[in-house]
């Protein structure tokens, strides 16, 4: 995994605005750093890596159905960012615990009445 042009100059562009916005609150100190390749662990603590097992409504072409259930495996459901093909932006926290609390509601709900495949394919 390496950072690509477009995620460098994705960077460069915010921080600056974030600088702009943080000049204009009033901040007396300011340290503006910019992301550059290769990546570095050590550097970006805060990356957060996606993909490996991507969900999606086809079996052929994802791993996890809607409610994070693997399509091979009906009692196996993986929580976690695994399940995004890409990283839409920063901080994928919210949408990650709004899919968790989502398959768990299926589990409790539907898969533990009726144990099996809670989408048909």
């Amino acid at each position: 995994m390496d950072l690509k042009d477009n995620e460098i100059k994705q960077n460069k562009f915010l921080t600056d605005k974030f600088a702009e916005i943080i000049k204009a609150m009033g901040a007396e100190k300011l340290a503006v750093q910019y992301r550059t390749a290769p990546y570095d662990i050590t550097t970006y603590q805060t990356t957060h890596l996606n993909g490996g097992a991507i969900m999606g409504s086809d079996p052929k072409t994802s791993v996890l159905n809607k409610y994070l259930q693997s399509w091979d495996v009906p009692n196996l459901f993986v929580m976690g960012a695994s399940a995004f093909p890409q990283n839409a932006g920063y901080n994928p926290t919210l949408t990650v615990g709004a899919l968790a609390y989502w398959s768990a509601a299926a589990i409790r709900n539907q898969y533990l009445k009726n144990p099996g495949r809670l989408v048909d394919a």
